[in-house]
């Protein structure tokens, strides 16, 4: 089925994908906050100290870090173009790229040494 999809195509469905991911995650947590009474370190603590919880938190991370790249991507290569910055365009494109890579590396790196 998705072999005859395009590039574009699949990246599209891949940034949905995430985007479903990051928000039943952000339901899930919704609802432990709502549901719990008084939420302290104590409960929180054992919450995140769940395996169940450390693999949905880390997966939730994994799809952020993807729906991030894909999407600044698609922003940067629409906005940062030689076309409307002339020989500056590739650069502020690369310049962009690498920030974000960085970011989303050390976001991504803290958040899992952090989990487990």
């Amino acid at each position: 089925m998705f072999s005859k999809l395009g590039h574009g195509s699949k990246e599209f469905l891949v940034i949905r994908a995430c985007a479903v991911l990051i928000l039943l995650y952000t339901l899930y947590l919704g609802g432990f906050l709502i549901l719990t009474d008084e939420v302290n370190f104590n409960q929180w603590s054992a919450f995140f100290g769940n395996t169940l919880n450390k693999i949905l938190t880390s997966t939730f991370f994994l799809a952020f870090a993807v729906h991030t790249w894909l999407g600044t991507w698609a922003v940067a290569s629409d906005y940062l173009t030689p076309r409307i910055f002339g020989n500056l365009g590739r650069i502020l494109f690369l310049g962009f790229r690498g920030v974000v890579a960085g970011v989303i590396a050390l976001v991504l790196t803290w958040a899992i040494i952090i989990i487990w």
